[in-house]
């Protein structure tokens, strides 16, 4: 719904879209001063709507905020999406959360306190016929739903690989990968730190 979007969403489409929410998306806004700097005349739904068009469809900033702008719901240039992002950061976060409680998954530190950490590796290609294609070295913790490294290589050549060797590691760590990390060197760097 949201990657057709010429003209603004039909209501009943939109109200069916915040049935996935979390019921206090909109609290959560305000928690989080989201709303703050925004146009009288813009509200956070419509925040809400165009970040999803930036996010869902994975349009450029600049595609955005044309689409945006077609429909109506925000009139800004792409560093001011870029900028409004940022400051959505928490709130965004806070939503993901939200989703996971309300659905019976509660994240909390364990009885032993563990962080585990999550390392994945993905693709990348830069808009256009001739963009360049990057990987990105992702590690996220969970029980903190945070973003704790990233780090952006070439695809190819010597080194590129998906590798542990590409995160720090600290000691006490507990790091959960796929099969692609299944290497003996990167297994041997993650066991000596």
């Amino acid at each position: 719904i949201m990657c057709q979007l010429e003209v603004r969403m039909p209501d009943r489409d939109w109200n069916l879209l915040t049935t996935f929410f979390p019921s206090n998306w909109q609290k959560l806004a305000m928690d989080n001063d989201v709303n703050k700097g925004l146009r009288q005349d813009k509200s956070i739904e419509d925040l809400l709507r165009v970040l999803l068009i930036h996010f869902a469809c994975g349009y450029s900033l600049r595609e955005t905020v044309v689409r945006a702008k077609n429909a109506d719901l925000a009139n800004m240039s792409d560093v001011a999406l870029l900028k409004r992002l940022r400051k959505c950061k928490e709130w965004l976060r806070n939503l993901c959360l939200s989703l996971f409680v309300e659905n019976g998954i509660v994240f909390g530190r364990n009885k032993n306190n563990l962080q585990f950490r999550l390392f994945d590796a993905t693709h990348v290609k830069e808009p256009g016929k001739t963009g360049s294609l990057w990987r990105i070295h992702y590690s996220f913790q969970v029980p903190d739903m945070q973003c704790d490294f990233f780090k952006i290589t070439k695809t190819e050549g010597k080194g590129n690989s998906e590798d542990l060797s590409k995160f720090p590691i600290n000691s006490g760590d507990y790091i959960i990968v796929d099969r692609g990390y299944a290497h003996a060197t990167g297994i041997a760097y993650a066991v000596n730190k």
